[in-house]
């Protein structure tokens, strides 16, 4: 699988986004296959969230972002995550910006609201690099460069915001070669001392995807990577190569090998989602709320090592944030109907099923 995720996470995109419902099918009101839970179906079998920590990345609606927040609290989410590479932050050797009009300044909103910022420096993004022009992994410099940067964006951030954990890099394996994971671990066990002595609370680590890198040859690679963080970070997106989802019930076995693979370490599904678009991604809104039912049952298993999920995402997306992502991923008809599927509710702000299959779920484990 491949994600293709730009800055779907950031304030420009709460600010600026309007979605599109390309590929969506229409809500329907048949009843799922599986139980819809309630507190009494699962009285028995539902661990409680406890200090487990649910994010969901909040896209917007029709009706704008702060309608959107609104929405998202019902699920009582905790975290947001931001994505932004870090040409964006300097885009001049060593002048720094707040970028986007200052998404920086703009998260205190989180703070005010008790929710805490996992910050995603992107250096390299899915498909590319995103450094400044000067630079590349391997210069002498490099490190103190990426530092420096790191620095100045933790230096400005507002006081009231908690910076839960800080990714150095989103989805590497699609990027990296054979002959450069040495050299990535060796920079991000030095970025990651330089984090922790400014704020040593923050949790360090590195995105990379399950379809595409854990489950595939690059899994020793991840694996002795993850020896230099804090976390273990993982993008999942079941589905092939061609944006077909897998059925919703193989994240019970995806999350036991993952679990098994990591037996020490504390585990972060940094993003998850599952289309419902039903043409080329063979999915419906009703697989899409059964693999939540599912999410929450492999999530109870593996509650103390797994303490943290974040959705992506609220809301269909837009036409306008489409048409950036054809720019800059390419305009592959899969790829937009998986990209505009993803959303929990519709973006002219009804739910799909997946939402109301969600809250059920955090009800029964809040209860």
């Amino acid at each position: 699988m491949k994600k293709f995720m730009f800055v779907i996470t950031t304030i420009l995109l709460l600010i600026t986004s309007s979605c599109e419902n390309e590929q969506i099918e229409s809500k329907k009101s048949v009843s799922p296959s599986f139980p819809i839970i309630t507190k009494i179906d699962v009285s028995d079998n539902a661990t409680p969230m406890g200090d487990r920590v649910l994010g969901i990345n909040i896209s917007d609606n029709k009706n704008g972002f702060y309608d959107s927040f609104l929405e998202a609290q019902k699920a009582d989410i905790k975290i947001v995550e931001l994505n932004i590479p870090w040409n964006a932050i300097e885009p001049k050797k060593q002048h720094y910006v707040d970028p986007w009009d200052g998404v920086f300044q703009q998260i205190s909103f989180y703070g005010e609201n008790d929710i805490k910022v996992s910050l995603s420096i992107a250096l390299i993004n899915t498909v590319k690099w995103e450094v400044p022009n000067d630079i590349k992994l391997g210069d002498e410099n490099f490190v103190d460069r990426f530092n420096q940067m790191i620095s100045y964006v933790l230096s400005i951030i507002p006081d009231n915001v908690t910076i839960a954990s800080i990714s150095i890099g989103n989805e590497v394996d699609y990027v990296l070669k054979d002959d450069e994971w040495e050299s990535y671990g060796e920079f991000v066990n030095q970025a990651k001392k330089h984090i922790h002595s400014i704020n040593p609370n923050i949790k360090v680590g590195v995105k990379t995807t399950v379809m595409g890198g854990f489950l595939g040859y690059q899994k020793d690679y991840i694996a002795k990577l993850n020896e230099f963080t804090d976390v273990v970070m993982l993008n999942y997106y079941p589905q092939n190569n061609k944006f077909e989802v897998l059925e919703p019930s193989i994240i019970l076995d995806h999350f036991d090998v993952i679990a098994n693979t990591f037996p020490e370490k504390v585990i972060w599904i940094t993003e998850i989602g599952y289309q419902s678009g039903d043409n080329l991604c063979k999915s419906s809104e009703l697989k899409q709320a059964e693999f939540y039912h599912y999410m929450f049952d492999a999530w109870d298993k593996h509650s103390e090592q797994i303490t943290t999920i974040q959705i992506d995402w609220l809301h269909d997306q837009s036409k306008d944030s489409i048409k950036e992502f054809k720019e800059y991923y390419g305009n592959d008809k899969a790829l937009v109907e998986y990209l505009s599927t993803l959303g929990l509710r519709n973006y002219d702000d009804t739910d799909k099923m997946a939402w109301e299959q969600l809250l059920k779920e955090i009800d029964a484990r809040n209860r």
